[in-house]
């Protein structure tokens, strides 16, 4: 009978291990996905003020108002 336990035990053990092991492995892939969302919207908010910024270099002052309004007259 203590041979029975021994083995219930340590089998309960390992399936427990292994329930552990997925429920932690789980939380770390959410936190990674997380992390690394967070710092795809930076990266991709870096570069939308960054192409803002030459929209502005380049829109404003950038030569004739007459050649502006004739360059933008076709994207509307």
């Amino acid at each position: 009978m203590a041979e029975f336990l021994i083995w219930l035990v340590a089998a309960l053990g390992a399936v427990g291990g292994v329930v552990l092991g997925r429920v932690w492995g789980r939380a770390e892939g959410e936190r990674a996905g997380k992390r690394e969302a967070e710092r795809d919207a930076i990266e991709d908010k870096n570069n939308r003020v960054e192409r803002g910024r030459d929209a502005v270099r380049n829109g404003r002052g950038a030569g004739d108002p007459a050649d502006r309004l004739r360059r933008n007259d076709g994207r509307w």
